[in-house]
């Protein structure tokens, strides 16, 4: 089930919070999760019912694994890699078969069944791996019962794109929320509109640039190829942090609150700050369960730079299967490896710092989108030309929604000759305005110490009814292909 639709919007996120809400007042005891649980296996399996076999059948095997490990922690750590390694074999099976095979001459002779890969499985995947690890160490925040697991991991909030919670912060929230405060509604609606707006009415014009230039990578003008990073590099921002937006208003308006998984991370002064604030539950996840176990940076600097380069690597496969993410995953590790390596040794100011971080970001993003490394070379090569100049009419044109190009198309019958100027620039425009929104808070970020005001109750409904209005044709999260 789609988040940004007409269904999950109008009916079934309504329906949650008012049947959730009232059996917490009412019943309590265990029917509330009960509820929850019904909730979230509808939500999970609303495109494909099967994959509930796979997600029930993994989630059994890491809940009696967790509680063996917890109990015999002594002898615990072969259950731990046995149960992470059944749980990657798992997604390795569904996410990287096809990548597999077209290695050797079996390419196209098999793939998995689509209708058995349960909804966000890379993010499951990492959730269960998280609670094994917490097993062993002992922080899984108390006794944790079948229906508090299954609840936390079938939890719609967080079950299409994250964040990557773990069992021990969340179960306890979902087995006692927070009792019911109209500020804790205002404020989860406030952050779940706004985000909603970020990836309807924002995102999507962004989306339009950079398909239109992806698409066109091999022949266009220097400033269109500048520009085409530059929107999707727009679009993934206000596309994720949307999402982690919508994530984090819809838990609090069930009185939970959410681990923070987005802080403005196109403000950072380095690639090791970026990825303090982009994706930080992932970042985590890898610290935690990869980056520490390897030795972290006990070993000496050598050490560090190869788990650096390493958790890197598997960050750029966990994101997807193809060569440009590997790449992607690769100049971030190098980066940090770089910025260690000269930490105490150079010194940029502030600005400087600042650009050259959101230059090598914008670059990076390039091998992340593109289909492939060709294509990926072919858009960063259009920079190299010499006809630099103002964007090409085809470009401007196409990062206008369809019934803004109506609009802006009428408009230049009715303002001949200044109607041709109009709908050049105005499309054009969008883009700094988009730069502009970078500087602003991020919701999430607002909702502790929020204070109800009326011009953001008008906000948020305007936000609402606008994106309602737009849903048609706007594509699924980008993360929820991960």
């Amino acid at each position: 089930m789609n988040v940004q639709s007409h269904l999950f919007v109008l009916g079934y996120l309504p329906l949650v919070l008012a049947l959730w809400r009232a059996l917490n007042a009412r019943a309590g005891g265990i029917a509330p999760r009960v509820f929850l649980l019904g909730a979230g296996v509808v939500f999970c399996a609303w495109g494909s019912p099967w994959s509930l076999l796979v997600l029930a059948g993994e989630g059994a095997a890491s809940y009696l694994l967790g509680r063996r490990i917890a109990q015999d922690r002594a002898r615990g750590l072969p259950l731990l890699w046995a149960g992470s390694a059944l749980l990657l074999a798992v997604l390795g099976f569904f996410k990287y078969t096809g990548f597999v095979l077209s290695l050797t001459p079996l390419e196209g002779m098999f793939a998995p069944p689509a209708w058995l890969a349960p909804l966000g499985l890379s993010f499951a995947t990492f959730q269960q791996i998280f609670w094994l690890r917490d097993c062993y160490d002992g922080e899984t925040g108390g006794d944790v019962s079948p229906l508090d697991f299954a609840c936390c991991l079938t939890f719609f909030a967080t079950a299409t794109c994250g964040p990557i919670t773990r069992v021990g912060e969340l179960a306890p929230q979902l087995r006692k929320p927070a009792p019911f405060s109209w500020e804790d509604l205002a404020a989860g609606l406030y952050c779940f509109s706004l985000g909603l707006a970020k990836k309807v009415l924002v995102a999507t014009v962004f989306a339009n640039g950079a398909d239109f230039g992806f698409t066109n990578a091999g022949s266009l003008a220097p400033m269109d190829a500048a520009l085409t990073i530059l929107c999707y590099t727009l679009q993934i921002y206000f596309d994720f942090s949307g999402y982690c937006d919508m994530a984090s208003g819809m838990a609090r308006m069930m009185g939970v609150e959410l681990p923070v998984n987005f802080n403005s991370p196109y403000q950072a002064l380095s690639v090791k700050d970026f990825w303090g604030r982009w994706h930080i539950t992932l970042s985590r996840f890898f610290r935690q369960c990869v980056y520490i176990p390897l030795g972290g940076n006990r070993r000496g600097t050598a050490a560090a730079c190869r788990n650096i380069m390493v958790i890197f690597l598997l960050s750029g496969l966990w994101h997807g299967a193809g060569w440009g993410f590997l790449v992607w995953g690769a100049l971030h590790g190098a980066a940090q490896v770089l910025e260690r390596l000269l930490k105490g040794k150079a010194s940029l100011p502030k600005p400087l710092a600042w650009a050259l971080t959101f230059l090598f970001v914008n670059i990076a993003w390039v091998f992340f989108r593109a289909g492939s490394l060709g294509q990926a070379v072919a858009l960063l090569g259009g920079l190299f030309q010499s006809n630099w100049g103002l964007p090409t009419k085809e470009f401007a044109a196409a990062l206008s929604m369809p019934v803004v190009s109506s609009a802006l198309g009428w408009l230049q019958d009715a303002l001949q000759p200044g109607g041709r100027v109009l709908i050049y620039w105005a499309p054009l425009m969008l883009i700094p305005a988009g730069l502009a929104l970078l500087a602003c808070p991020n919701p999430t970020a607002q909702l502790k110490g929020f204070r109800p005001r009326v011009w953001k109750a008008a906000l948020a409904v305007l936000c609402v009814v606008v994106s309602v209005l737009f849903f048609s044709g706007v594509e699924t999260f980008i993360y929820a292909n991960f």
